[in-house]
């Protein structure tokens, strides 16, 4: 059974710039630290970053020694799902059963058997727990 629970992320606003991203991820590759979930857009002259490290407070440290305009931590849910057609379905109607709205969500898939749905909402020990039922 999937088990959903509360994390740290990483919130990092940035120039909107070409190389950005690769500032960014060598940043926190060079200090031997993984990312391990990530999100990044850009809206006019800034680069939005949402990141899941292995180890979020070496990875402020870094971020912040670049002189980026905001880097601060946010709690979101993570949960790892089968990788096969539904599941996202699946947490798309439970969501919407408790009547728990989703500020944003990402996810991963791949080749893998598992993918990593990562989701924010101002009402995340509801969202976890029903995810846990």
């Amino acid at each position: 059974m999937a088990f959903a629970r509360r994390v740290k992320q990483i919130v990092a606003v940035t120039p909107n710039r070409i190389g950005m991203f690769a500032e960014l991820s060598s940043a926190i590759s060079d200090i031997s630290v993984n990312i391990i979930a990530l999100c990044a857009y850009g809206v006019a002259d800034k680069a939005n970053f949402m990141i899941i490290t292995d180890n979020n407070q070496r990875a402020i440290s870094a971020l912040k020694a670049k002189r980026y305009e905001v880097v601060k931590e946010e709690d979101v849910g993570v949960i790892s799902l089968p990788n096969r057609i539904g599941e996202a379905r699946h947490l798309a109607d439970k969501f919407a059963k408790a009547n728990i709205n989703l500020e944003y969500c990402y996810g991963t898939t791949g080749d893998s058997k598992e993918s990593l749905f990562v989701f924010a909402t101002k009402e995340l020990d509801k969202a976890i727990e029903v995810l846990n039922k």
